[in-house]
């Protein structure tokens, strides 16, 4: 798309191309959130606490990572044995393997043990997986009502952006554009960048005097640089 100079051209060809993927680009946010999830967390944890049950959990994540749904007998053991953060994390990863099998029902369980046991650190991003799960399955009221259960304010872009999915995948355009805005104007609001996914997805819906959102992203990276910029100029001065 970086060649079409026509700004309408370049609109319509983004509106095309989301028409047609954003069915398993939705489900594939949820997979990988699951993922990065799991590993983030789980570096961000203070291991010095429990370092056998840590160890141990990465050992079980690693089998999960190579053998999928073959390593859930071993996984569940530890899940039996800790209802806690690490389990959580493990169960993090199952849902993972079950959802790369198409098993969304048991998938979803998992992501439930997470949001039950996971505590503040994980049970945000676990309830944003849940909500994806139940509008794959249809149950779209479902997921928009687990999507007001995150009330963490970090998380307010992510769960405006989820909203929108649920709305287009419900055909409900014009809620999904107001959903979208919102979570671009919250990245705004705490100057951090728009990731590409939700430029196209806003811009599938964009309306008359909206900005697309790949100029608001051209106008963040801008801003970033001068930024940058006069950071390196105060330096040098500093030094002189």
């Amino acid at each position: 798309m970086d060649i079409l100079t026509d700004e309408h051209e370049r609109e319509e060809a983004v509106r095309k191309w989301w028409h047609e993927h954003w069915k398993p680009i939705a489900l594939g946010i949820a997979i990988a959130l699951l993922g990065l999830v799991a590993v983030r967390q789980y570096q961000a944890w203070d291991l010095s606490q429990k370092q056998e049950a840590a160890f141990e959990a990465y050992q079980i994540q690693k089998q999960l990572a190579t053998s999928g749904v073959a390593a859930i007998g071993d996984a569940q053991k530890f899940l039996d044995e800790n209802k806690d953060i690490y389990g959580s994390i493990v169960a993090l990863d199952m849902a993972n393997a079950l959802l790369r099998a198409n098993n969304y029902t048991e998938a979803q369980k998992y992501v439930d043990f997470a949001i039950q046991n996971g505590g503040d650190l994980l049970q945000p991003q676990a309830t944003l997986v849940l909500a994806r799960l139940q509008a794959q399955s249809g149950s779209y009221d479902q997921a928009l009502k687990t999507l007001d259960q995150v009330d963490a304010s970090s998380y307010a872009a992510e769960v405006a952006e989820a909203k929108g999915d649920i709305y287009m995948a419900q055909g409900k355009s014009d809620e999904a554009h107001d959903a979208y805005l919102q979570a671009i104007k919250v990245n705004q609001d705490a100057k951090l960048t728009i990731n590409p996914l939700l430029q196209m997805k806003f811009d599938n819906v964009i309306k008359a005097g909206d900005t697309p959102a790949y100029k608001i992203m051209a106008a963040q990276v801008q801003e970033q640089q001068a930024a940058l910029t006069q950071k390196q100029d105060d330096s040098e001065t500093a030094q002189d």
